[in-house]
């Protein structure tokens, strides 16, 4: 007998899962007058570039399947290619480059994000983190990974707002789908209606107790009574 070995879940592993993929999540923002699309979701991916990034006091670890070119982040650096320059100098290149998007996380998360190397992939893929997908407007994508501690995932966290609860919404648009009444028809009867033929119920509830049933996109059944004003209900069956 074959025996089977289950991989032991970490706390951070649970966190992560509960906060992140119990949702869709995905935002926008502007970088250098362009639109960044950003969508939380696992993945599978190969990594070619390292970012080391500090969100706070806490040392994390960007990891990116394909670096978007510098032009993308300022159109200063519009031909200019990251790998092509001098290693002393790439750092600085792409601080400055990616410093609006330094500001804006800043900003949101209420604390400081800086960048502290850009190179070539040398880790694993981490055991635990953040994926995603980025996508420009030139329908530029690539995959991600952020790997980071509880405390900076939580400030990550905070920012993400929970999905509203349905008791807090007043007003919201549903349909419905009123049953008055049925009957069956074989296959070839079905197909060979036309318009302005009868079809005969065998239970007319309406004309004969006025009760009906009600259906909407939520899975949730009334069934009541019918009036000139509306319907009385009777029953809710979830």
């Amino acid at each position: 007998m074959e025996l089977l070995a289950l991989k032991k879940v970490s706390r951070n592993d649970i966190f992560i899962d509960n906060i992140f993929y119990g949702r869709r999540i995905c935002f926008a923002f502007q970088c250098d007058r362009r639109t960044l699309e950003v969508e939380i979701r696992r993945h599978e991916t190969q990594f070619s570039t390292e970012i080391g990034l500090t969100i706070g006091r806490y040392p994390c670890t960007l990891l990116l399947e394909l670096l978007p070119p510098l032009a993308f982040f300022s159109q200063q650096f519009d031909g200019v290619d990251l790998p092509s320059l001098p290693e002393d100098i790439r750092l600085l290149a792409f601080q400055i480059a990616t410093e609006t998007l330094q500001q804006h996380f800043s900003t949101t998360l209420k604390t400081t994000v800086t960048i502290d190397s850009v190179g070539a992939t040398t880790a694993e893929r981490p055991p635990n983190g953040i994926d995603f997908t980025l996508t420009s407007e030139q329908n530029h994508v690539t995959a991600g990974t952020l790997a980071a501690p509880k405390e900076a995932l939580a400030l990550l966290a905070k920012q993400i707002p929970l999905t509203p609860s349905l008791r807090s919404l007043k007003n919201m648009e549903m349909a419905y789908r009123v049953c008055v009444g049925s009957t069956r028809l074989s296959k070839e009867d079905y197909r060979n209606l036309a318009e302005e033929d009868i079809v005969f119920l065998d239970q007319y509830e309406l004309a004969k107790s006025k009760k009906v049933g009600i259906v909407g996109l939520d899975g949730v059944s009334i069934c009541g009574s019918f009036s000139e004003e509306g319907v009385t209900v009777e029953q809710i069956i979830q």
